[in-house]
């Protein structure tokens, strides 16, 4: 398996051990829903890989050199109290409209700070010091960094209100190339017409005496 695969699953595991109710991290499987907090039921993380870079330092055999980006997004809502949907209504009065706008105006400000909550507690985990190995062995990942973090619009659903955030999180890997030979067959035949089983040293046994 691919090295980027074991800093993704190892941030997972990280940031769901340290939720603490605080949130929610997709795939993690030690996730007890019953203990989580009600602001953690509405603030969910999730990790994935979204791009690396294979620096050519002009090597071409041996270890790869990966420097991985890992998206961390985080999702926070809130629910306006009021009916929103006045808004969008003609037949509302003036001061039904500033109620309705108040509400929205209320969780949105209520979203943007969970969603505050969520990035403070998600960096401080992944940049401690403690944390800098993702409990992997040591020197399996370097340059451990945080470079972005980003806020996006509030969206409105209904009553319901949304925010979303993303924090980019860097390191160095090195690959190990296993190679994939694919779904071999037991007998194979090849352009001299001849057959052979493969054994599992994966040396070619000539079984019809034929010379080749």
């Amino acid at each position: 398996m691919m090295s980027y695969r074991d800093i993704k699953a190892a941030l997972v595991e990280l940031l769901g051990d340290e939720a603490a109710g605080r949130f929610r991290v997709l795939g993690y499987r030690g996730q007890n829903k019953g203990a989580l907090s009600v602001e953690g039921q509405n603030r969910l993380v999730q990790v994935y890989y979204s791009e690396g870079d294979f620096p050519r330092s002009g090597r071409m055999r041996g270890p790869k050199t990966h420097d991985i980006t890992i998206d961390i997004d985080i999702t926070a809502s809130a629910v306006a109290e009021g009916d929103i949907s006045v808004l969008e209504n003609p037949a509302s009065t003036a001061s039904q409209k500033a109620a309705a706008l108040l509400a929205l105006r209320t969780a949105s400000e209520m979203v943007d700070e969970s969603i505050d909550e969520v990035i403070d507690a998600v960096y401080n985990i992944i940049m401690d010091a403690r944390n800098a190995d993702l409990d992997l062995p040591v020197g399996d990942v370097a340059s451990r960094w945080v470079p972005r973090i980003q806020k996006d619009q509030v969206l409105e659903r209904g009553e319901l209100v949304v925010k979303t955030a993303n924090l980019r999180y860097t390191c160095r890997v090195q690959e190990y190339v296993q190679g994939d030979i694919g779904n071999v067959p037991d007998r194979v035949i090849y352009d001299a017409g001849m057959t052979g089983d493969i054994p599992a040293s994966g040396v070619l046994v000539d079984n019809d005496n034929t010379g080749g």
